[in-house]
């Protein structure tokens, strides 16, 4: 027993330290924000602490004089000093109030993009893990460095200070008050302690309901989802399944309501109970003589208040450390927004490198399966790209071609095995240094609600004559000479009236366009023709291929027409690469592409026979 109780007072013991850890890791991050909230807070700290012992104690002298000698200027005296305190205290509010408000709006500011940093800096497979935005929801809704600075900590300090006082107050009147008043309030703990840990447990619960619902609620007033709520009549189904989690979330609300009542009733029992004992020494001790009515008003206010502030105190303690748990939650997904550590990354690799040398691509024996699944998506996956080749990836639906290409742009991470650039395994490249080799037009690309040249250019630096060769090569010239502000009119009408809606087609031409004018030396498109017509689709990869002459250039498409362009097509099926070579040579084996090609140009001989 007694080894036991040594395990629970150091296991007591590191979580202590663990909470302190927590605490001084948020004053450095919130000192990293907000220095001079800090400055202000502290300010508030001292007033709020004080302020509550000066309207304790001047009005007793006031009392004791109108049962005493009743000095009629005396009692003046007491009251406009009393009136003067109290507008003393009122300005410094003030004052510190209106310094605040700015100061936190930078906070808030700054705070948020801390964290939207983070967001973007988070690798895709993380970004995209139910965990990890679980996660992330917890830390967003609890995590707060506005209220870690003008809450959490001062409202801790406040309790503690006015406790220590009014320990004092007390003990003049009688050590063992303050003995009974810690037995009452050891129980109290024990039910803040049960009430709080409630609140933490349920807040898993209000994260997955939030985003689950919230993603259904955005459905079904999502502009772009409209049309296909509708045609399909869908409306019904939205509403069923907004209904389903806000009546699962209101089950385990009322069951957290029903725990938290029988908790609340027992705290009022004892409260009760309290002020029975308290009020009744503190009488007696007037009645005797052994204290003023002055005084006695002072004990009575010192006691309740040590009562509330002890139990504010350990309330705090017991929410910092259930909140602690929240601050291991936020240093996990500052981790996991870290990205790879970085003894993973090259230090001595620079662009120069990666330029030099034959620049092939190669996957070596790679397999992937998606984090908690035992299924692979790829499987023992081995080929060569040489600089300047052009490769078509082509298989049905779930054969694993965008994977690949997610692999390729290190959004995921190989299971096993490596791919290579130049030589040089990718995953220790530096990540900003990697992007600038790849252009890449996903099939879900995505268009900003800004100008059309921004679109283009993104992040890159301003070039006149390089945006309007992109724009031609990505034949939009005619398009954008004909929009009402050339290059500079808005994409979509969310945050611009004059602003107009590109097609899927229109779309598409603006993400190769993209692509063209990052200029890098890998470009790839995956599914680039799914919005575009036939005619427009050859025009599309005739251009690539005249364009992308001296780049490698990696086309994935359920169309077979990017393959006559290509030098090399690998053939994928449940995961593996079961056929690669030429368009040629392929056809002459007879195998799963001569298949997928007869299929194909059957469909487009009788589209071209019914136009």
């Amino acid at each position: 027993m007694k080894g036991k109780g040594k395990e629970t007072l150091a296991g007591r013991g590191r979580e202590i330290k663990k909470v302190f850890a927590n605490l001084w890791f948020m004053l450095r991050f919130s000192w990293g924000i907000s220095r001079s909230l800090f400055f202000m807070t502290a300010v508030s700290v001292v007033v709020r602490s004080v302020t509550p012992f000066l309207f304790l104690i001047l009005p007793k002298y006031i009392i004791d004089e109108l049962s005493g000698d009743r000095r009629w200027e005396v009692v003046l005296a007491y009251i406009l000093l009393l009136i003067g305190v109290t507008a003393l205290v009122k300005g410094i509010h003030w004052l510190v109030w209106y310094l605040q408000g700015e100061a936190r709006l930078v906070t808030r500011y700054k705070s948020n993009r801390a964290f939207l940093t983070m967001d973007l800096h988070m690798t895709y497979s993380d970004f995209e893990s139910s965990n990890v935005r679980d996660l992330t929801a917890r830390v967003k809704n609890n995590v707060s460095v506005l209220t870690f600075i003008e809450q959490i900590i001062p409202n801790f300090l406040v309790d503690l200070f006015q406790l220590l006082g009014y320990t004092y107050i007390i003990l003049q009147l009688h050590p063992l008050i303050l003995v009974v008043i810690l037995l009452i309030i050891f129980v109290n703990s024990r039910i803040s302690k049960r009430r709080e840990k409630l609140g933490y447990d349920f807040q898993n619960v209000l994260a997955n309901f939030s985003r689950r619902s919230q993603y259904v609620y955005n459905s079904m007033i999502s502009f772009d989802a409209g049309k296909d709520i509708r045609i399909n009549k869908a409306s019904q189904w939205l509403r069923d399944k907004y209904r389903t989690e806000t009546d699962r979330y209101l089950e385990k609300f009322t069951e957290k309501q029903n725990r938290e009542l029988r908790l609340t009733i027992i705290d009022n029992v004892i409260a009760a109970l309290q002020a029975i004992v308290m009020y009744g020494y503190s009488a007696y001790m007037v009645a005797v003589g052994k204290i003023s009515v002055g005084s006695f008003s002072v004990y009575l206010g010192a006691i309740t208040n040590f009562i509330t502030s002890f139990t504010g105190t350990i309330s705090k303690c017991i929410g910092i450390r259930f909140w602690s748990y929240f601050v291991d939650d936020f240093k996990k997904y500052q981790e996991i927004s870290a990205g790879p550590p970085a003894e993973s990354i090259r230090s001595d690799i620079t662009m120069e490198d990666l330029a030099d040398g034959m620049g092939d691509i190669e996957f070596a024996d790679v397999s992937f399966r998606y984090p908690g699944t035992d299924t692979y998506v790829l499987k023992n996956v081995s080929f060569k790209i040489a600089r300047g080749e052009k490769l078509s990836i082509v298989g049905y639906n779930g054969a694993g071609k965008s994977t690949l290409i997610k692999l390729l742009c290190r959004l995921y991470e190989p299971t096993k095995g490596k791919i290579l650039y130049n030589g040089i395994d990718i995953s220790t490249i530096d990540y900003s240094l990697y992007c600038r080799l790849l252009s890449v037009v996903f099939q879900d690309f995505q268009l900003f609600p800004f100008s059309v040249r921004e679109n283009v250019v993104l992040s890159e630096k301003f070039c006149e004559k390089r945006f309007w060769d992109a724009v031609v090569n990505g034949d939009l010239k005619e398009k954008i000479d004909a929009l009402p502000y050339g290059e500079k009119t808005s994409i979509s009408r969310e945050f611009d009236p004059a602003g107009i809606e590109f097609s899927g087609g229109e779309g598409q031409k603006l993400a190769c366009a993209r692509a063209y004018y990052k200029d890098a030396p890998i470009v790839i498109l995956d599914e680039p023709t799914a919005a575009l017509d036939p005619a427009a689709e050859a025009r599309l990869y005739a251009r690539f291929n005249r364009i992308m002459t001296d780049k490698t250039a990696i086309y994935i498409s359920h169309r077979l027409a990017s393959c006559r362009f290509c030098d090399k097509i690998a053939v994928f099926a449940g995961g593996e690469l079961v056929e690669y070579g030429t368009h040629d040579a392929l056809i002459a084996k007879k195998g799963e592409y001569e298949k997928m090609f007869a299929v194909q140009a059957q469909y487009y001989q009788k589209e071209a026979a019914v136009s």
